[in-house]
């Protein structure tokens, strides 16, 4: 007997004098007799037949192995495998994107080439050379500004990297900024005295700086962005400064399930069996730092003062899968921790009471219009649009009166039905075919205002009622006007 077998699973001998068992096709053979022998009625006789042969059949042995429970360690290490393989298809992908870049860049495609290295930069963002090529293609298609924002980039993963300190200085000379390109390839030449590039842009920058300062014999003034921008580092990153390390993030689905926005208390603890198909949250979370097992521990929990404990609140409360290194590690970081969880949560309530103040004052500035707010209801707005309409109405009457009032109106013209347009009531001649039909001359333009008599009013012409270029009546036309510029 195996020790990964147990009596009740072992499979049983069979015994010397049992009965032949039946096949398939003997069964079938017995149903057809009996629907011969009852002619079609043979229901009891296929069911005794079936159960003669499932009972002279024996079970089939199944071995059961059971396994022991794998430890943290074994399923840190397990989920580091996998995690590994995807990294490594990933940065296969990218390097795919800049062999693209560094076949378009090499024929002069620029535009066509910065694509593909950023895409790179976006699937390998941890490699300083992508961002060195992304700024370089920057810089043949004259995104000065984009190029120096990528070799900043590259600097802070590798601050000792000259090439992507001389492509930012070029990118500053070209923006003008010639303070900040000096201190570029300054530092360039400190620590690689054979950069012959870097040495023939700091002799052109010196020049510029010197023709910026003085013109002729004359000093001219100081440059005022200079003065605004004295107090920035544009050193940064320094040389000699320490390489940024960006967090590997995970690209698990579970990392990226955000669901309803809501933690899962199932994933965090015991599992979550719903996998993708769960409406809560599996993703990490600004209350949370993620595991080497992916799950997501409080952050209150590792700074004691979770106020839920380990049977409530819906994140983990196991130090165990955590890394080993970060700020729940010692003493002083986490003190430090506690002081910007505190300022954090102090921000967020001044937040939400300036919030609340802000909508206090507009339900009462509604109020005071006759408005309700916009949470009041269907039945207040409906309210609100009518005596809006009605107010409009009054306005618009009151309007119509006042204009009334001020307008003088002639006794004749005041009786006189309105001459019916042309567009009305007319229908148009029939022209015949062949025959071209010239417009007659537009006299409108040179009628002169109407005056009334009586009052003395004259009637102005209409926004629409142009008159270019339309010599007034005691104007000769003939005679020429000589202009004196």
């Amino acid at each position: 007997m195996s020790q990964n077998e147990t009596p009740a699973t072992q499979p049983e001998l069979s015994a010397p004098n049992a009965p032949p068992t039946q096949t398939a096709e003997e069964t079938i053979a017995l149903v057809q007799e009996a629907e011969v022998a009852t002619k079609g009625d043979a229901s009891e006789v296929v069911k005794e037949a079936l159960e003669e042969s499932v009972s002279t059949t024996p079970a089939a042995s199944v071995n059961v192995v059971l396994s022991q429970p794998k430890t943290t360690e074994e399923l840190i290490a397990a989920r580091a495998l996998k995690r590994a393989a995807r990294k490594a298809a990933v940065h296969e992908k990218a390097e795919g994107h800049k062999r693209a870049g560094d076949l378009l860049f090499e024929a002069k495609k620029y535009k066509a080439a910065y694509p593909h290295y950023l895409e790179a930069t976006q699937l390998w963002s941890s490699n300083p050379e992508y961002f060195i090529s992304l700024a370089g293609a920057y810089r043949k298609i004259q995104w000065y500004e984009e190029a120096a924002y990528a070799a900043t980039r590259a600097l802070t993963l590798d601050p000792k990297n000259s090439e992507a300190r001389y492509v930012r200085g070029v990118a500053r000379m070209e923006q003008r900024l010639l303070k900040p390109a000096r201190i570029d390839f300054e530092t360039v030449l400190e620590h690689d005295p054979i950069h012959f590039r870097a040495r023939a842009a700091l002799t052109e920058v010196n020049h510029f700086i010197e023709t910026s300062v003085q013109l002729g014999t004359h000093a001219l003034s100081p440059n005022p962005v200079e003065e605004l921008t004295k107090d920035v580092d544009f050193g940064f990153p320094h040389y000699d400064q320490d390489a940024l390390e960006i967090a590997s993030v995970s690209d698990s689905s579970d990392c990226n399930h955000v669901g309803n926005g809501v933690q899962c208390r199932f994933y965090n603890h015991e599992g979550c069996a719903r996998g993708n198909a769960c409406t809560f949250s599996h993703a990490p979370d600004e209350k949370s730092v993620r595991d080497d097992l992916g799950r997501n521990v409080c952050t209150y929990f590792l700074l004691d003062s979770c106020k839920f404990g380990a049977a409530k609140c819906i994140y983990s409360h196991s130090k165990d899968a955590l890394p080993k290194h970060g700020w729940w590690t010692t003493p002083e970081q986490i003190a430090k921790a506690k002081e910007m969880m505190a300022v954090a949560e102090q921000k967020n309530r001044e937040q939400r009471q300036l919030e609340a103040e802000r909508w206090k004052a507009y339900v009462k500035a509604t109020k005071g219009h006759g408005k309700a707010p916009k949470s009041a209801g269907v039945k207040g707005a409906k309210k609100n649009e009518k005596t809006s309409a009605e107010n409009v109405e009054s306005v618009l009457a009151e309007g119509a009166a006042a204009d009334a009032e001020a307008k003088p109106v002639d006794e004749k013209t005041a009786t006189a039905p309105e001459a019916p347009k042309k567009s009305q009531g007319q229908r148009r001649k029939p022209q015949a075919r062949g025959k071209k039909t010239t417009a007659a001359p537009s006299t409108k333009a040179t009628e002169t205002p109407l005056t009334s008599e009586k009052s003395g009013v004259v009637a102005a012409a209409s926004f629409t009622d142009y008159q270019l270029n339309v010599p007034s009546g005691d104007v000769n036309p003939d005679t020429s006007v000589t202009l004196v510029y």
